[in-house]
């Protein structure tokens, strides 16, 4: 199973394997805290689809969407993000953000 969930949410079991995606760590959280087992920049979501987060309610539903055209180009990340899926069980992506997606407005 893959997952989105924010940095700033309490780290769970059922998070599995834990990738940031995020050009820069974010500020005031120590990798201790983040329980972060991989930080890879390359799968950053484009400027655009973190521009949108700022103007759209409905951010998380195109900003899924757009991932997904922007992980094809990438395929050999996605295949190992799929072997780590297979392996782990459940790989969770971390953004940077001080909301959850839950108290976004949807």
């Amino acid at each position: 199973m893959l997952r989105l969930k924010s940095i700033n949410e309490l780290p769970q079991e059922e998070d599995g394997f834990r990738i940031l995606i995020d050009e820069f760590w974010p500020e005031g959280l120590s990798p201790e805290e983040a329980k972060v087992d991989l930080w890879l920049k390359e799968i950053t979501p484009p400027t655009k689809l973190e521009e949108w987060s700022e103007s759209d309610p409905l951010y998380f539903e195109k900003v899924e969407a757009g991932n997904i055209d922007e992980f094809q180009r990438k395929k050999t990340l996605i295949k190992f993000i799929r072997d780590t899926e297979k392996e782990k069980g459940t790989v969770t992506f971390l953004y940077s953000t001080i909301k959850s997606i839950r108290e976004l407005p949807v």
